[in-house]
Formats: structure tokens, sequence, C-alpha cells
């Protein structure tokens, strides 16, 4: 009889399962992030980076489907790092948690590929919304800052850029059906669902539309389409 001891079984991981890795290096507000999450005992804390050279080191290979990213980092911007989870982990949702609120870092942060941004001062409660609603594919931004980057987008419709300006783009048929899917605001696994193909796979075609329009984030892609016709 073998009385070998058996090894632990990890649950199997699902897209429906919520995991976040926090990249912050103040302790307090770690600790305030375990227990807003506390009331959410299904989701998953999947890691925690210090700083920008931490989690460049170790966030790459994380099985975090929310990033949870402060911008004001011991050693260096949350924006450049912003820019890299989201080249790499396409799937990923990426959500500042910050104290700036100030209109240039709400900006280059979505421009770098954030798809929502909470302040510093949440409640826990507010925190906890924030990551389902964006899970759900929404983009979860105060109507403070929301006021802010309309007023910082609006001159898009004064001043549009000149087609000669435009390098021809060419997609592929699943390129476009793709793009036009994210364009209705549909998240990677509502698009899997609706094209018959993985959620891996959607991230591949993301990946591409992301280098041939030379953007980062699914805000820009969407503009950067429009400006060129192909939506």
């Amino acid at each position: 009889m073998n009385t070998a001891p058996r090894a632990l079984q990890q649950p199997a991981q699902t897209d429906d399962q919520t995991r976040i890795y926090l990249i912050e290096d103040d302790p307090a507000i770690q600790q305030f992030v375990r227990q807003a999450l506390l009331s959410r005992p299904q989701w998953q804390l999947a890691g925690v980076s210090v700083s920008r050279r931490h989690a460049l080191e170790h966030a790459l290979h994380a099985s975090a489907n929310v990033f949870l990213v402060d911008l004001g980092l011991p050693d260096g911007r949350g924006e450049d790092l912003l820019h890299w989870l989201a080249v790499e982990h396409p799937d990923a949702e990426l959500l500042v948690f910050t104290v700036f609120g100030d209109e240039s870092r709400l900006v280059a942060a979505l421009q770098a590929g954030a798809t929502g941004y909470v302040l510093k001062g949440c409640t826990p409660d507010e925190l906890v919304t924030a990551i389902e609603q964006i899970r759900a594919g929404g983009a979860p931004i105060s109507p403070l800052l929301a006021r802010m980057l309309l007023r910082q987008f609006r001159w898009v419709q004064d001043a549009p850029i000149a087609a000669q300006e435009l390098q021809e783009v060419l997609l592929s048929d699943r390129e476009t059906e793709v793009l036009r899917l994210v364009a209705q605001g549909y998240v990677n696994k509502e698009i899997a669902q609706r094209l018959f193909i993985s959620p891996a796979t959607v991230g591949s075609h993301i990946k591409n539309l992301y280098r041939k329009l030379a953007v980062h984030s699914r805000v820009q892609v969407v503009r950067a389409a429009q400006e060129r016709g192909l939506l």
C-alpha cells in the first residue's frame, strides 16, 4: 500500500476568476487593498510588486487578469509599466490606483494602456466595485476625471489628421472582425465566444492590431482605426 503523502491539488483557474496583481510600494496601501479584497473571498491576489523593477521581473509570468498599478513608483513612472503590461498582457485589464488626479497623468495612463483610473482615498467598496466594473468590460473613471478626459480629446473633432499623413494599414478579415467587436466594447472573452475562437487567439489578434496601428491600448486602437477609415 502506498503511504506517500498525496500532493495538494490547486484549483483550476478559469477566465471567470478574478486574479489581481498589485504594483504598489506603500505598505499601508497594500494593506488597504488586502482588506478590500476580503469582501470577495473568491478573488485571488496573484502577486505584489513594490517597484517597477520587481514588476518587470515577476509580473510577466503572473496568472493575473487585473493589474492594479500605482503611478508613483520609487524607481520609475507607472505609465512606462502600463505600456509594457499592455503589450505583454493584452488580455488583462490595467486599473490605475493612484493619488495623481491631474489631467496630464490621467491622459498619459490611458494612452499607455490603462482601462480604468481610481484615486486613492476611495472606500474599499468603491475599489472593489471598480474591479468588478473593469472585469465586466467597463472603464471605471471618476466623473471629475471623465470630464477632464473629454476636454482633452475634444480637439480631435476640430483638428482631424489629414488622410495623406496616415500610413495604409492592411488587416486580415479576422483582425477586422476583432477590431469591430473591440470598438463595440466587448472584452476578450466575449469576442472569443462570438467568433468561436480562444481568448488567447483574440489576444494575438489584438497584439497584431496594436503593432499595425502603432498603438498600445484599446482606446487608441479604435481611434486610430477610425482615422484610417477601418471602422
